[in-house]
């Protein structure tokens, strides 16, 4: 009986501890994610290293995905089914499209991009399609380097009674798990732009990082990462200061802190090392953390 209660004790110890910790979401491509490295030396880790236990750092970066399909998995654009989908009776798991069309479209009507991560830290299964839940799994998932296209077969699968016919209509609602961590953040940080889905426009850019912002309002805790990769203009860059003032970080891109030693949008880890404390020292300035 003793021990009994000295489990109990112990396991809500734990989970006061574990619900004590203060939520950050880092969101973007596979610059966030880490690209070619442990992903213990991508940023959210190592800005994990300097915020200490306090706080639980999860890292939302999938490599090569765009600002729409981002913006998706955190829940600031809405999506729903393209085209009806059909599991005949018996059958649990159906292919639900390809790289040219994977089944989901924005309110706007653009498709989004997902790559095999999933969501990785922050996953997008389970999927919500209208009140059924589901998960999401890739097969023959081919990266061409060249061209940087991603290609794909993405597979549905359901997760309850897969002995009857299920026909969903076109235009469900569908939303990822991982868009359910944004209302407990207590800070989150974004960087994308480098795989396009803004157009060039840096207006649009701009209107994709605010829609994200909101989804927890202007007045919450948030950083955002300035572009510095080659190609992305001065005054775009100008634009996204403007709009965003002290949140922005900027980071001094330079041979020494890129990926294989030269000018590339990919960090390594001594450039990862820089971007934390960067964005460590904005928060302290702007009260999200203390020293």
């Amino acid at each position: 009986m003793l021990k009994l209660l000295m489990l109990i004790v112990v396991s809500a110890c734990v989970g006061l501890c574990v619900a004590a910790e203060k939520l950050v979401l880092c969101w973007g491509d596979s610059v966030t994610e880490g690209m070619a490295m442990p992903r213990d030396k991508a940023y959210p880790a190592q800005l994990q290293k300097l915020l200490g236990s306090g706080y639980r750092v999860l890292n939302g970066g999938d490599g090569g995905e765009d600002t729409v399909t981002i913006m998706a998995r955190q829940g600031a654009v809405s999506l729903a089914t393209t085209a009806a989908i059909r599991f005949p009776a018996g059958v649990k798991r159906i292919e639900l499209g390809s790289h040219e069309d994977n089944g989901f479209h924005t309110s706007d009507g653009r498709r989004i991009k997902l790559t095999s991560a999933l969501g990785r830290e922050m996953p997008v299964n389970p999927v919500r399609i209208g009140d059924g839940a589901y998960s999401l799994s890739f097969t023959d998932f081919r990266w061409n380097t060249p061209t940087n296209k991603i290609m794909y077969r993405l597979w549905l699968t359901r997760t309850a009674n897969p002995g009857a016919e299920l026909t969903i209509p076109a235009g469900e609602p569908v939303s990822f798990a991982s868009s359910a961590r944004v209302p407990k953040a207590s800070c989150e940080i974004f960087f994308m732009g480098a795989n396009g889905g803004w157009d060039g426009n840096v207006e649009t850019l701009v209107a994709q990082h605010r829609a994200m912002v909101s989804r927890r309002g202007e007045t919450a805790p948030y950083l955002v990462i300035l572009p510095y990769w080659q190609g992305f203009k001065a005054e775009f860059k100008e634009t996204i200061r403007k709009a965003f003032g002290p949140h922005v970080v900027e980071f001094p891109v330079a041979d020494e802190l890129c990926y294989k030693n030269h000018l590339n949008v990919h960090l390594n880890e001594k450039g990862y090392e820089l971007l934390a404390k960067l964005l460590h020292a904005r928060g302290v300035e702007l009260g999200y953390w203390g020293r």
